[in-house]
């Protein structure tokens, strides 16, 4: 089953506006959720510094993919002691505060990966996503590691990372 909404960071946001593929994310989890901290690194800080995604990334919001929210009181209180006791940027902080109310977030930051599990958090790596959009039956196996491919080439992932999620992928399209 697709999930419907995950929060995610501002990484999620970059790598698929450079992959160019917001339209087979939307196929894999719906939609994602944005947290001010996270708009204004991936969309506002990057247009001052005239980023080539951004026009990808605002397109995506307005056909609904990406929905920008902002936090309730014990959403951003929470997100500011995630903050300071692990060390976290605000965006991440604030992506895993949201996650909470998922139980997962799209995060690609090594430390907020390992922080999420202790808030009951599972984190989900933009590179899993082919993954769950797969299982979930929203996009069949070709399109997944297809996918999967663009994504890999725009993280700069590891070969032997990307063929152990084609693994994933093959596994769920049994």
């Amino acid at each position: 089953m697709q999930q419907k909404e995950l929060p995610g960071d501002a990484s999620t946001l970059i790598y698929l506006a450079k992959a160019d593929d917001f339209g087979t994310a939307g196929a894999c989890i719906g939609r994602i959720l944005v947290p001010p901290s996270v708009w204004r690194e991936a969309v506002e800080d990057a247009e001052q510094l005239a980023y080539p995604d951004v026009p990808r990334i605002r397109a995506a919001t307005e056909v609904g993919f990406l929905t920008r929210v902002d936090l309730d009181d014990e959403a951003q209180q929470l997100a500011g002691t995630i903050a300071s006791e692990h060390r976290l940027g605000v965006g991440e902080s604030e992506v895993l505060a949201l996650g909470r109310d998922t139980g997962r977030a799209l995060v690609d930051d090594g430390r907020a990966a390992k922080v999420a599990p202790t808030l009951g958090v599972e984190p989900v790596s933009t590179l899993f996503l082919p993954v769950l959009g797969c299982a979930g039956g929203g996009i069949d196996r070709k399109t997944a590691i297809a996918f999967l491919r663009r994504l890999a080439i725009v993280t700069g992932a590891r070969a032997e990372t990307v063929y152990e999620i084609e693994a994933f992928i093959n596994e769920v399209s049994r």
